[in-house]
């Protein structure tokens, strides 16, 4: 980006000086040269001279830390100088770079001198000495626009795209209004909008700042064709559902970085980028003929649609289960996703398959289908069955998604010595909040799932009604910049609204315990438990746990934790077979897949038939 400063003096005498302060404006962030030697391969010279660097002045914190950040005076005191003249000459090119740290922070009259203080043998002082002067004003600041052409450009006010008109002169938050204003233009059809340069005028004695700043809109289009440029295998018209506008919209390249986005989020593309020809096309608008289409090109290099992955997880009271997984993401050539996976353990086997079809019917819904075979052979009962469902989901806004749809399902289950058959059909709905940025890893913002599945069918021979509400939520809160602790909490609230236990089949009981709710107990292990020490099952549940975790050092980190949970055969929890607690702690290795978590936890009052202890090892965090 060019800019261009021209001082215009009020009438009168004017020191020469003041002229300086345009300089700031030529940067939004302090800079200095590099050492030009450093890499040049001379064998380094001896250091003759060590010194001490002293900053003298009025100068403010935040001034102070830059200079101390930027100036070569500071950066290579450790190295010392091989002379004084050296030392000289190095202090005297941090002058300039100290009067840009203070024009920039709007003192534009400011002042800066470099002397050296020998202070014995072989050692010396720098001496910066800085006057900032009074803080400039400014007073006005007007965005001036040339050049627009198909189109009237829209009204750009500068103080409202954060230029500090009133306040004192930042360099950097006039530079961040100018390209704030060039944005909005190219997000109104002007997609070749450039800042020219800008104009100051000063007056010293007042202390104020005006400033003229320069912008070619250039020529007004409107959107045309999007042509393809890497598509293989994939049908075009579902790459352009995504697409945000209508062909002969304005222009917008905010639109047009989110059909980029859309685009990647779809996993078909290793890369994906959308652009306007370089330079406006020959037959752009002329005067009084509106917008010309401009057209869009999209190069985009298609990712591998099919992944196999093989995953191990290991729980005490499980046992290893082996998880394999097939995936095909471009089954017919509109993205949709096919996924068979196998899951074999000691305790239960299963083996499903999912299609989905985005942008069915409509922008952001997609159709979901899924078989699933599951056998089991649990503490609480051992079972066999098969399920089917059939659903919609849409994406409501960027963090809120829903669904509803149908499932039917058949289960011949053994509980405690007691075998019956389950035929049950279901409509189960949800609605999902989710502002996380990472799947299994995430560091901060929150998640929300509330599901209702009405059930209605057969269960051991006769009629059987229920509603099971299964609400679960969890937040994460970053201790510091690098998000290298973190700590994470999660709740769960569940009920089945029902005549009483015995008409609910056990596989749709509600369960506490294990890996995925309260480590430290086994699996479905907390809440009532029969004669023989196995899991009834109950019609609420609540739990609750909190998690610290830290990057101890490279990839390897650590957490502590502490979870509860209870189980109730009451609808509402009453809290008769109270409140199991637990606590543990665990190492992560944060690899490229995801975190690789193993735990151990114990329970804090456990009962005779609990287990003492429990290991957990799996890939992502517990929660």
């Amino acid at each position: 980006m060019r800019a261009a400063a021209i001082l215009q003096p009020r009438p009168g005498p004017i020191p020469t000086w003041a002229g300086l302060f345009v300089l700031a404006l030529l940067t939004g962030a302090c800079s200095h040269a590099s050492n030009v030697l450093q890499d040049l391969g001379f064998e380094k010279p001896a250091t003759a001279v060590n010194y001490e660097v002293t900053l003298e002045g009025d100068l403010s914190s935040e001034v102070t830390g830059l200079a101390e950040a930027s100036l070569s005076s500071y950066r290579l005191q450790s190295e010392g100088a091989p002379s004084l003249a050296f030392l000289r000459r190095r202090a005297e090119s941090d002058v300039p770079v100290l009067l840009k740290i203070l024009r920039s922070r709007g003192y534009y009259a400011a002042t800066a001198e470099a002397r050296i203080e020998e202070t014995g043998p072989d050692a010396a002082r720098i001496v910066l000495s800085a006057e900032p002067g009074p803080p400039y004003t400014l007073i006005e600041h007007r965005l001036l626009v040339t050049g627009a052409v198909g189109a009237e450009p829209p009204v750009l006010d500068a103080a409202a795209l954060g230029s500090p008109v009133g306040g004192q002169a930042l360099a950097a938050e006039i530079a961040r209004a100018e390209a704030a204003a060039v944005a909005k233009l190219t997000n109104s059809g002007f997609p070749y909008a450039r800042f020219t340069g800008r104009k100051g005028l000063a007056d010293p004695a007042a202390a104020t700042l005006q400033v003229d700043s320069e912008i070619d809109a250039g020529p007004a289009f409107r959107f045309g064709a999007v042509r393809f440029e890497g598509v293989e295998t994939i049908d075009e018209a579902y790459l352009l559902s995504y697409r945000p506008w209508e062909p002969g919209d304005t222009f917008d390249t905010a639109k047009l970085r989110e059909y980029q986005r859309s685009l990647v989020g779809t996993g078909l593309f290793r890369a994906a980028r959308l652009q306007p020809p370089a330079m406006p096309p020959e037959t752009s608008s002329t005067a009084g003929s509106g917008p010309a289409a401009l057209p869009v090109l999209a190069t985009v290099e298609e990712a591998p649609p099919r992944s196999v992955t093989v995953g191990l997880r290991y729980d005490t009271d499980l046992g290893p289960t082996v998880r394999a997984t097939f995936e095909h993401r471009n089954l017919f050539g509109a993205n949709e996703r096919l996924l068979v996976e196998a899951e074999a353990g000691l305790v239960e086997q299963h083996l499903g398959a999912g299609l989905r079809k985005p942008q069915y019917l409509r922008p952001g819904q997609d159709l979901v289908t899924d078989l699933t075979f599951a056998h089991v052979t649990g503490e609480a009962y051992s079972s066999l069955g098969t399920t089917g469902s059939i659903g919609l989901e849409r994406k409501l806004t960027k963090r809120w998604t829903a669904g509803l749809g149908g499932l039917a399902e058949w289960t011949r289950i053994d509980d405690n010595g007691e075998t019956g058959t389950a035929t049950l059909l279901g409509a189960p709905g949800f609605a999902a909040y989710d502002s996380t940025k990472d799947l299994l890893d995430p560091v901060d913002g929150m998640r929300l799932r509330l599901e209702a599945t009405p059930f209605f069918g057969m269960f051991s021979g006769g009629d059987t009604e229920f509603l099971v509400l299964d609400g679960t939520g969890s937040v994460y809160l970053p201790l510091d910049s690098e998000s290298a602790y973190v700590l994470a909490a999660r709740g769960r609230a569940a009920s089945i609204l029902s005549p009483d236990l015995d008409s609910i089949p056990a596989t749709r009981r509600l369960y506490s315990g294990g890996g995925g709710s309260v480590r430290g107990y086994a699996d479905n292990f907390i809440g009532p438990l029969d004669a023989d020490n196995n899991p009834v099952g109950g019609r609420s549940a609540l739990e609750a746990g909190i998690e610290m975790r830290a990057r101890l050092f490279g990839d390897i980190g650590g957490v502590v934790f502490a979870e509860a949970g209870s189980v109730s055969t009451q609808v509402f929890p009453d809290f008769a077979e109270g409140v199991q607690a637990a606590a543990g702690l665990g190492l992560r290795y944060h690899s490229l897949a995801g975190p690789i978590r193993v735990d151990l936890a114990f329970p804090v009052n456990g009962r005779k038939a609990d287990d003492p202890w429990q290991l957990y090892f799996s890939i992502g965090q517990a929660f």
